[in-house]
């Protein structure tokens, strides 16, 4: 159930009461919205607020878990009213080599945008792109800034089995299947560069505000970096 308003960052949030432990923060602002969740993220990252142990960047909201039921957003959150201005983002950009030469679906991208195969993948590797978030299994990146000319939708009948690495593009965005899953997106390359580890910590050295940047390779180079990779 939606409560009254917090105040967080200089603006306005409208809060959801997701679980005994479990908050949703929706930024109540008109433009900008992606920017003030991944620095107020950030923000929440350094805060030092107890009883605090999950933050979950969203395209439109931001999610808190906390330790304990027994919690006063207001109050945990009143000294935490910097400006999103005075909030420096410590972000990386990430080169992804990607293979344009192993994707699966050209024929029906090609269909889709009207435009060439070589067109498509100009425009793709000429963006630089932000991760919106991750989610909807462990480690797939989405990522905001896709050209509106390359945006295509997804498949009619999803596949059973993407590999691991692949790139796609889903509605207007693109994104990386960290690890093989289901999944309708059109799948245009491939990148064989590892993002998600049970084995580390954190699982993912990329997050929500990073950029990234594709960097086209040949399929003999792809193939040769698997290999060192594997």
């Amino acid at each position: 159930m939606e409560s009254k308003s917090l105040l967080l960052n200089g603006i306005s949030w409208s809060i959801f009461r997701m679980g005994e432990r479990t908050w949703l923060l929706r930024p109540q602002i008109e433009e900008g919205v992606l920017e003030y969740i991944h620095k107020t993220t950030l923000l929440l990252e350094g805060s030092g607020v107890e009883e605090l142990i999950d933050i979950i960047p969203a395209y439109d909201s931001l999610t808190v878990i906390f330790n304990s039921s027994d919690i006063d957003l207001k109050k945990k959150f009143s000294t935490l009213n910097t400006t999103v201005q005075g909030v420096k983002l410590q972000l990386l950009i990430h080169e992804v080599k990607v293979c344009y030469e192993v994707g699966l679906d050209w024929l029906e991208m090609e269909q889709k945008t009207r435009l060439t195969k070589e067109e498509i993948i100009s425009i793709h590797s000429s963006k630089e792109y932000t991760i919106a978030m991750t989610g909807f299994l462990p480690g797939f990146i989405f990522l905001d800034g896709l050209d509106e000319r390359i945006a295509a939708s997804r498949k009619k009948t999803p596949r059973t089995s993407v590999p691991k690495g692949s790139v796609g593009i889903g509605g207007n965005q693109t994104g990386i299947y960290s690890l093989e899953s289901p999944g309708g997106w059109q799948i245009i390359g491939k990148t064989p560069q590892s993002f998600f580890s049970v084995d580390e910590n954190p699982p993912m050295q990329l997050k929500a505000g990073d950029k990234v940047k594709f960097i086209p390779v040949s399929k003999s180079e792809f193939v040769e970096m698997e290999k060192n990779n594997g």
